[in-house]
């Protein structure tokens, strides 16, 4: 049996911090090479590429400081980061005099269809511009980032049934806006819109 140690005897537990952060090291490699694509790729779908890269960089920054936090399955919680940081960019953003003179000179957001999205045709980028950014981050979440309603519904932090009403609003709006463009260009206008941005309720 072991006594207890006498007075003025300091006794100090030090822990295998190596061992302890080259395993939290390991993870964090394996969540950014499993997840950094997808995270990359919402990003550059709303964003110039360099700002896409901040993003990730931002994101990857937050998931190691919360390392132990994150949930099993990490991607809608790293695809809620990229948005809030890229509404963090928007708003600063706004505040510059230069953006602002830009934006009353612009005529509308440019909406760039992915590289591994379908191939969609120029009226129908046309339409997700003239969207609100709500209608048309509820139709890109679904239709190009392949979430489920339940999916996309938890990276904006509502309930699943208001995000599924969302998205019915905004496909009725999309296609509003395409009939619109189908009237205006005659019988001449655009065949066939790609599936690609019809995207179910369910």
């Amino acid at each position: 049996m072991v006594g207890k140690p006498g007075p003025g005897v300091a006794i100090t537990l030090v822990p295998d911090t190596q061992r302890v952060v080259g395993e939290e090291r390991q993870r964090f490699e394996a969540l950014y090479r499993a997840h950094a694509p997808a995270v990359l790729a919402y990003a550059r779908r709303r964003a110039e590429p360099a700002a896409a890269d901040d993003v990730v960089a931002d994101v990857f920054l937050a998931a190691w400081r919360r390392l132990d936090e994150l949930p099993p399955e990490p991607r809608l919680w790293l695809l809620g980061a990229a948005r809030k940081v890229l509404a963090n960019q928007r708003r600063s953003q706004s505040r510059r005099d230069a953006l602002r003179d830009r934006l009353v000179h612009q005529r509308g957001p440019s909406v760039a269809a992915p590289a591994d999205a379908p191939a969609v045709d120029g009226a129908v980028l046309e339409g997700l511009a003239a969207l609100s950014e709500r209608d048309r981050e509820a139709l890109l979440l679904v239709a190009w980032d392949g979430l489920s309603p339940a999916q996309a519904a938890e990276v904006v932090g509502v309930r699943t049934a208001s995000f599924t009403m969302r998205l019915s609003r905004a496909r009725k709006r999309l296609a509003a806006q395409l009939e619109a463009q189908d009237e205006a260009n005659g019988p001449a206008a655009l065949p066939s819109r790609p599936t690609s941005v019809e995207v179910s309720d369910g």
